[in-house]
């Protein structure tokens, strides 16, 4: 089935160039590109915005504002030096000046996109007439692969490589500006039984892989990927599940890990376009290895000390500079109150960095306990549900307090508890329903291990929760980094409606994409969507089984299946005081449990009940197409 994994959004992309043929004086060529931002579209994506400026999503709204410098996102600028008699292309100045990004990925999102290269590089090879074997490097023994990257490059660069390679190249000066990388990391999460069946069982059975930990490292061209449709038909087997999804989960939560690149200037170099790249990929490889301790001290398994420790630094460069601040503007304007406050506020920053960095960290310890213990349970159903429950760090967005960490603390603790005890009666039934006897068995042990591990987790989770109301009301924000505010703020767009059983994809319209998003939270969930009218103060959602009408509060007004409306047409209904409205009345096949053998569904204006009337005829011919 088709769908939409990632957006990338550019805005302001320049081009400028002075040139001429006979190359007898010196051109420029720029390129400058004000903003980018991907976004993830995949479902429950732990990160809504994949990659975006390390300064968030505080200029999203004015991107396109001629009247706000903003610095770009990327700028590139030539010079070139008149055409030379020994052929060597000399170039005075090449200036690459990238911002600092902020990064955040999980290994679905991942592992989504390189099925998608994948595809391409197939219908590539395909449609070009060569006989390799890409299907046993997309898909072996019911793997996915990441592709040779290497050998893609130089198949589909081999001959500009070859031209390129006997070309010099003269730089009088090369820069490269340094740069930063926030990275974020986090596990994927499990898709609902509707969102699986619109993503289609490909992409579920990646996600429910990764959830798993059926993550494969290789060598050669098996660098990274995930094993299809694994089970665990043994008791060492469930163990080692249990263990390899517990390390996979450990190894891929990393919370805002910076990560430093130097920057790079040669001064009168020479050397072809390989040597170059060679220069430059060993450069940026050897900066990517210093990182690395960088890297594992950001990980949530340890509670992110390089994070505290970057905390307690920024609060003891305050305690330090903030006297002296005050004790300069004291000498300037002879009142000694400057001091008084100058210490006042280093004091109080480095409180406040110590009080929220020592709660994170230790909010990120117990909330990787709870998730670990959840895999414990042996219960799959309770830790996709725990997947996909609401977190007070990503949904406070910086209004969390000390009492709303309290007040979600007792909730998830009751929650617990209740889940370990009814866990005990619902766990037998629910294996006797499945497997008879050897169901309710495991059942039964199931229910005991829950009954037991599953308070401790509630227990945990109050815990994390009242330590992150802790860090908000010291710090007064849940996040208040520039990337938490970009990588957890708003996506460019909804993601694109597909339209139908066979998911067929139109010019994106916005209105329908919101409507889409709209129906994935009300019982149209899971169903394909053909169509919605708006009709002022409510909305009907059509898809390709019924008719759902949502008030102005969102509360679900009417629901009707469209194989059981047998006529619908456009009526004026009376009112009160003698006024007539327009309505769409729809005859049923047979009454309803009400008692009712006709719905009406009132419309402000009579457009638009000609509109609702025509998109349910549509859709009713369509079921009725589709079932004959």
């Amino acid at each position: 089935a088709p769908s939409e994994i990632a957006v990338a959004s550019l805005c302001n992309v320049d081009a400028i160039a002075t040139w001429n043929d006979h190359r007898t004086k010196d051109a420029s060529a720029a390129i400058s590109i004000e903003w980018l931002q991907v976004d993830n579209h995949c479902p429950n994506a732990p990160f809504p915005v994949a990659l975006c400026p390390a300064e968030g999503q505080q200029n999203a709204s004015s991107l396109c504002d001629t009247d706000i410098e903003h610095q770009p996102f990327l700028d590139i600028r030539l010079t070139f030096a008149p055409k030379h008699t020994s052929g060597i292309s000399c170039l005075r100045r090449v200036t690459v000046a990238p911002r600092d990004v902020a990064v955040a990925i999980d290994l679905a999102f991942i592992m989504r996109l390189q099925r998608f290269l994948i595809g391409i590089q197939e219908y590539r090879e395909r449609s070009m007439g060569e006989s390799s074997n890409s299907s046993s490097r997309a898909v072996s023994r019911g793997t996915l692969i990441l592709p040779d990257l290497v050998q893609i490059f130089e198949e589909r660069n081999g001959s500009a490589a070859a031209g390129v390679g006997s070309q010099n190249f003269y730089f009088q000066g090369l820069s490269i500006l340094p740069c930063n990388i926030t990275l974020s990391v986090a596990p994927a999460l499990a898709l609902t039984s509707a969102q699986a069946s619109l993503e289609g069982k490909d992409a579920a059975a990646i996600h429910a892989a990764v959830r798993k930990g059926d993550v494969l490292i290789g060598d050669g061209s098996v660098m990274l990927g995930v094993k299809i449709g694994g089970e665990n038909r043994s008791a060492l087997a469930v163990i080692r599940g249990v263990f390899k999804s517990i390390l996979v989960d450990a190894l891929l939560r990393c919370d805002g890990a910076t990560l430093n690149f130097d920057g790079i200037v040669l001064r009168n170099h020479t050397s072809t376009g390989p040597q170059l790249g060679t220069y430059l990929g060993a450069h940026y490889l050897a900066s990517l290895r210093n990182n690395v301790p960088a890297l594992l001290g950001s990980l949530a398994f340890f509670g992110n000390p390089v994070g505290l420790m970057r905390g307690l630094g920024d609060g003891m460069s305050d305690f330090v500079s903030e006297p002296v601040k005050g004790l300069k503007r004291s000498v300037e304007e002879l009142d000694p109150s400057f001091v008084v406050d100058g210490v006042a506020r280093g004091t109080g920053s480095l409180a406040r960095h110590a009080v929220g960095g020592i709660a994170d960290s230790a909010s990120l310890l117990t909330e990787t306990f709870s998730k670990n213990m959840a895999v414990l349970t042996l219960d799959r159903r309770y830790a996709q549900q725990r997947d996909r429950g609401t977190s007070l760090r990503s949904a406070g967005r910086g209004t969390t307090t000390f009492v709303d960490g309290v007040e979600s603390g007792v909730v998830k603790l009751i929650r617990g508890i209740t889940e370990g005890v009814t866990g005990v009666v619902k766990a037998p039934m629910r294996g006797a329903e499945k497997r008879g006897m050897e169901g309710f068995a495991k059942g039964v042990g199931k229910g005991l291990l829950g009954l037991l591990v599953k308070p401790m987790i509630g227990l945990s989770d109050a815990a994390t929760d009242v330590m992150i109301g802790v860090k908000g009301s010291v710090e007064g924000s849940v996040g208040n980094s520039a990337s938490y505010r970009g990588l957890h703020g708003n996506q460019i767009r909804p993601r694109r409606a597909f339209y139908g059983r066979d998911r067929a994809m139109r010019e994106y319209r916005l209105a329908d994409a919101t409507a889409t998003s709209i129906a994935m939270r009300t019982r149209l969930a899971g169903e394909p969507y053909l169509s919605h009218c708006d009709m002022g103060d409510s909305v009907a959602l059509l898809s390709v089984k019924r008719l759902l009408v949502l008030g102005s509060e969102g509360e679900e007004v009417l629901v009707v299946k469209l194989k059981r409306i047998k006529d619908v047409e456009v009526r004026q209904n009376p009112k009160q005081k003698g006024l007539l409205d327009w309505g769409v009345f729809l005859s049923l096949k047979e009454p309803r449990k009400n008692g009712r053998e006709a719905e009406v569904i009132s419309c402000q204006e009579q457009s638009i009940a000609l509109e609702l009337c025509a998109q349910t005829k549509r859709a009713i011919n369509l079921v009725q197409n589709e079932s004959s």
